[in-house]
């Protein structure tokens, strides 16, 4: 089984399993509604990207098998994919490497330090726009849109505005997410980029690809919450926005 073009699947299994978890784990009495606890809402970031990813990189609406693919190398100006600078090892490190990293710490660090989640969340953030933008200049749909606009950006909203209500973020750190999701997002094309001319070798450009995963955990350590507290399990009731 070549894991290189199987682990979409993988992504699926984990991904419903993950959101069925959160969904029917029970909650002791004194806890918030889930949507209403910023410490389950940023353990949603992991599964819910394991869904989007099958999408684009497994079958998409259209029931193509990883099409994301042909898609990016046509906008790189390469049809052929024989020529193409992203192959399924790129995809692979980009996607099971950095974004899963990104996700991980997210549910690791959820109490200790939720800027790190919030800064994960940037990349699906970032990630549905980038869908979004496409569909609308081509008027067409392309792999991934379905779960990048109706999950990615709906989800985000929800949790930006938890956090800012429970006073965890202001306006500085969620441009900050903002900006670690365009990060991400810019740094992966520019390794890419750099290896095809050369100036990057490929194993190491593969190797900062799941490095870029752990941007969040960097921005979140630098910036931390607005209330440099420990968000604790049940989370503190929400209060209105302070810095």
């Amino acid at each position: 089984m070549d894991l290189l073009l199987t682990w979409p699947f993988l992504a699926l299994v984990c991904g419903l399993g993950g959101v069925l978890g959160l969904l029917v784990a029970p909650r002791k009495p004194d806890q918030p509604p889930r949507w209403r606890d910023p410490a389950w809402l940023l353990c949603l970031m992991l599964p819910i990207y394991m869904l989007h990813q099958f999408e684009e990189h497994g079958v998409d609406l259209l029931g193509r098998r990883f099409h994301f693919l042909v898609d990016m190398c046509g906008m790189l100006g390469h049809p052929a994919l024989g020529t193409c600078p992203a192959d399924p090892a790129f995809i692979l490190a980009v996607n099971v490497g950095g974004v899963w990293a990104a996700g991980l710490c997210a549910i690791v660090w959820r109490r200790r330090n939720p800027m790190v989640g919030a800064c994960a969340f940037g990349i699906p953030l970032v990630n549905g726009l980038a869908h979004l933008g496409p569909a609308i200049a081509h008027r067409a749909y392309n792999s991934g849109l379905l779960t990048g606009v109706l999950v990615f950006l709906p989800l985000c909203v929800v949790v930006l505005w938890t956090l800012l209500r429970a006073g965890i973020l202001d306006l500085r750190r969620v441009l900050a997410v903002v900006a670690t999701g365009i990060w991400v997002h810019a740094a992966l094309m520019g390794l890419l980029l750099g290896s095809a001319s050369g100036v990057i070798p490929r194993p190491l450009m593969l190797v900062l690809q799941v490095a870029n995963g752990f941007v969040p955990l960097l921005v979140g350590a630098l910036v931390g919450p607005c209330s440099r507290r420990e968000v604790t399990d049940p989370p503190a009731p929400l209060s209105p926005l302070r810095r």
